[in-house]
């Protein structure tokens, strides 16, 4: 396609992702601020709540999106931006959990549309460094969370951070109107068929264990880096680290994919990852803590574009019905994460909560070998 409606798609989709993933990982950071001033174990309903809305349409989206995708994409923007304007506006937890669990809802439709989408307009050995330049929206949400989250929150008001994503959402979802998709034609198959597919299965399972970990680590970590003594500035630069690295990487990544293969580039970059995350235990000095955090970003955004490319590619035809079946596995983990990680640092502590999410990714990562061979 020509490359400037190759940008403005690129742009669009990514923009629509990073709103998705931005509303998703605020209260991380918000709740710290919130005078509703939740407990402990709030903070982890809230966000299983949100990943319960999340997990209940992706694979419904991802078989729509197939057929649906600009039409999918611009409704479920809109509903963010209704769900995110209620959560600002709540005046209650109760309120919170009702506001959070249909931001989880319509959210949720965002990564199997997108990835629908690229997959029309992008085909070959394209389609991973398009992907790369969209995966670029996580390190992004992640950074502006810890960089102007805290500053919002403190200068202005908790709930303003939420206001903002809810303009954002709706002009994001007004973008798709003169958005032109031709849908290729599908080969439409059963949910049972595309779940019998080996790496399928795979891609799930392993993502499952990775994401449950590193929703513990993206949920817990500034509250962990506050407790080490760091202030709300520093504390949120060094979260901002876990992602500000990933840009670049999340950049050159289409081409390390390319070099070595999806398969290789999960198992190898997981494996890295989990080794990084048991060092989260070990706190030395501050600058251990920001050179752990900033190559775990470079690490991590190469993982984030080779499983987005995995399921993009694994069944090419059917991208929105495999991205949606597998991400409902991956973002299951959200549900978990939060009420697990509650009941270990308020029992135990942050140290064994970064011990054991270390294990879990070398895990995901040895179970990437068993992948079938895909023909990207």
């Amino acid at each position: 396609m020509k490359e400037r409606g190759a940008i403005v798609v690129i742009f669009i989709t990514s923009f629509s992702f990073f709103l998705s993933y931005f509303s998703r990982i605020a209260w991380s950071i918000v709740s710290v601020y919130s005078s509703l001033k939740p407990t402990e174990l709030q903070d982890g309903i809230i966000f299983s709540l949100f990943f319960i809305g999340y997990v209940i349409v992706q694979i419904p989206s991802g078989f729509i999106a197939n057929s649906y995708s600009k039409m999918t994409s611009l409704v479920s923007l809109l509903g963010l931006s209704l769900a995110s304007f209620l959560s600002g506006y709540a005046n209650s937890i109760t309120f919170e959990y009702l506001a959070s669990i249909l931001m989880g809802l319509f959210a949720g439709w965002i990564y199997p549309t997108t990835i629908r989408i690229l997959s029309c307009k992008f085909s070959g050995r394209e389609l991973p460094i398009a992907i790369g330049y969209y995966s670029l929206a996580w390190p992004l949400s992640i950074v502006l969370s810890g960089v102007i989250l805290p500053y919002f929150s403190i200068h202005f008001s908790w709930r303003f951070p939420y206001y903002l994503i809810s303009v954002m959402s709706l002009l994001a979802a007004l973008s798709y109107l003169p958005m032109r998709i031709k849908n290729s034609k599908i080969e439409r198959k059963s949910l049972f068929i595309v779940a019998k597919n080996r790496s399928v299965i795979i891609v799930s399972l392993s993502g499952f264990l990775f994401f449950l970990s590193y929703w513990i680590i993206t949920l817990y970590a500034y509250k962990y880096f506050l407790t080490l003594g760091l202030n709300a500035y520093l504390a949120g630069f060094a979260y901002s680290m876990l992602a500000l690295t990933g840009i670049p990487s999340t950049i050159i990544s289409g081409y390390i994919i390319r070099k070595i293969g999806i398969k290789n580039s999960l198992t190898l970059f997981e494996g890295i990852y989990g080794f990084l995350t048991l060092n989260l235990s070990y706190y030395l000095s501050l600058i251990q803590i920001f050179l752990v955090t900033s190559v775990m970003g470079f690490v991590r955004f190469i993982i984030t574009p080779a499983n987005s490319s995995a399921v993009s590619t694994i069944d090419r035809k059917n991208a929105g019905s495999v991205s949606g079946f597998a991400n409902f596995f991956w973002q299951s983990s959200g549900i978990l994460a939060p009420l697990i990680a509650s009941i270990i640092i308020t029992s135990i502590g942050f140290n064994l909560l970064w011990t054991l999410a270390g294990f879990i990714i070398i895990i995901s990562s040895f179970i990437y070998l068993f992948l079938l061979k895909i023909k990207e």
